[in-house]
């Protein structure tokens, strides 16, 4: 039988033959996750002895890495917001910018016993929806997923959540909703379609339908800001995560009898985030 330190030695050299950035960490993170010991273990036992079958498992999922298939697909989840989310080939993977999002919601309602309606606009994993009742714990939800298989991840993380009594999923598409909410929040596809070849490898390994942001990555907004305009609230806000292809978005919105509160910054300076109310 090999080692944790023998099979860690092959893995992070195949990884990196594969052009893979991290290969100690996603090696360390799998070896974890085929043994269902803590990483924190796999770091501190490299003379621990692996079963056959358990590294044969692990050869298994590091084959799949160096094919670049995103860390989250192949283990099943994904941490966000301190919350863990089941995730697939189905969804996107949640991404630290996007809670950028969650922050910027919490700038505006710092009352988080405030009583909110808040909807989802292409929910995906649900992980924004589940992130936001997290915080605001008197608040009820929903989701829109016009994906099936999207809706049922969804559905199963609001299971795993413990939220079947504040938050629901429709499966249907955004344009579809009548009601007023207080909030609404999205993470539409924003790329542009000729720029989705030159995304990384891992990236085009994800749903398009999720990424595909039409020709000139405005597609997605042009369907939500209609719906904003009929479905928020008075005094109620939007927070929609934006790219490079929505740096001037702000000046179509007013065309839509909506206001441009502003934009919100992720961590690495770019602007992450438009903020819309009501006209």
């Amino acid at each position: 039988m090999k080692t944790i330190g023998a099979l860690l030695k092959e893995s992070i050299n195949n990884l990196s033959l594969c052009g893979i950035c991290t290969p100690r960490l996603d090696s360390e993170i799998l070896i974890g996750h085929a043994l269902s010991l803590e990483r924190s273990f796999i770091i501190a036992n490299y003379d621990y002895e692996v079963g056959e079958e358990h590294e044969k498992l692990f050869l298994e999922l590091i084959s799949r890495r160096c094919k670049r298939y995103p860390i989250s697909q192949i283990i099943g989840k994904r941490e966000f917001w301190g919350l863990d989310f089941l995730v697939n080939q189905h969804v996107l993977d949640p991404r630290p910018d996007s809670e950028t999002i969650i922050s910027t919601v919490l700038r505006y309602y710092r009352n988080k016993n405030k009583r909110l309606r808040i909807v989802d606009f292409g929910t995906g994993t649900g992980c924004l929806l589940i992130s936001m009742l997290h915080e605001y714990k008197y608040s009820i939800g929903i989701g829109f997923e016009k994906n099936v298989n999207s809706y049922r991840t969804a559905l199963n993380n609001i299971k795993r959540h413990n939220l079947l009594g504040r938050a629901k999923v429709i499966f249907d598409s955004w344009e579809n909703s009548n009601d007023l909410f207080d909030l609404i929040i999205s993470n539409p596809p924003y790329i542009k379609r000729n720029m989705l070849k030159k995304l990384q490898l891992e990236v085009q390994n994800e749903p398009t339908i999720a990424l595909d942001g039409g020709s000139n990555g405005l597609k997605c907004y042009l369907s939500i800001f209609p719906v904003l305009k009929r479905s928020l609230k008075k005094g109620g806000f939007a927070v929609l995560e934006i790219g490079e292809a929505q740096n001037n978005i702000k000046k179509i919105i007013p065309f839509y009898g909506l206001i441009f509160v502003s934009y919100a910054y992720d961590l690495s300076g770019k602007k992450r985030c438009i903020v819309i109310r009501q006209a």
